[in-house]
């Protein structure tokens, strides 16, 4: 009785199940990141644990004023880091004078694009789709922007004589599926707008994700479009 009576003192049951509590909760949150499943999310809670109090109040400074430093740009919708404080709604890339407006590359997400420009050989637009689709999902219009990529070919193609569209997807199932979703989307602007349709040529291999691929793979599957 006098053992389990100084266990009691030194643990007080409330104060380890409200510890557990807020150590599932962070957890749970960190499960919400891509790629990271129970496992690595229990290991980053405790990795925070380990650092002082410094790298946690640093940590938690950056992820503010990431929110409110970068804004998303209502043209191509890839995040930017704003020059001011206010309301700035196009990037760089949308407002650059010597961007080739003849040329709209589609891609999933912001490192795509990231990937894509680093490599310095495409001068073109941009639209980040926010995604890809699942075979078989349901509601594909909630997993990317196809509304918006519409609205963005119409504004680009009032502007323009010709436009080409490159579906700069990943070579994944899900990949796959997209662009054949965008291409449907996309049959009856071919000839109203004056419209071409390309994909990456198979340069990419099967399976791989564009965020993952070298700049030569890159250059070989632009260059080889079709």
């Amino acid at each position: 009785m006098i053992k389990t009576s100084r266990i009691s003192k030194k643990n007080p049951p409330h104060e380890t199940i409200s510890m557990n509590n807020t150590i599932e909760k962070l957890a749970e949150y960190f499960t919400k990141f891509p790629g990271i499943g129970t496992r690595q999310s229990k290991r980053l809670v405790y990795f925070l644990l380990s650092r002082d109090d410094q790298f946690v109040k640093t940590l938690a400074e950056l992820i503010l004023d990431v929110k409110r430093s970068v804004g998303q740009c209502s043209g191509c919708y890839r995040f930017f880091p704003k020059e001011t404080r206010g309301q700035q709604e196009l990037c760089k890339i949308c407002t650059d004078p010597n961007v080739d407006t003849s040329i709209l590359m589609v891609v999933e997400k912001d490192t795509d694009l990231e990937n894509i420009k680093k490599m310095g050989v495409y001068h073109g637009l941009f639209f980040v789709l926010g995604g890809t689709i699942p075979i078989l999902d349901k509601a594909p219009k909630e997993r990317v922007r196809a509304a918006e990529l519409v609205a963005r070919i119409n504004t680009i193609s009032a502007k323009n004589t010709s436009l080409e569209v490159i579906l700069a997807i990943s070579a994944t199932t899900e990949g796959e599926n997209t662009t054949l979703y965008i291409q449907k989307i996309l049959e009856p602007f071919i000839t109203k707008n004056r419209l071409k349709v390309s994909t990456l040529g198979r340069g990419l291999s099967t399976g791989t994700e564009l965020e993952y691929s070298d700049d030569e793979t890159l250059k070989n599957a632009l260059k080889n479009r079709g």
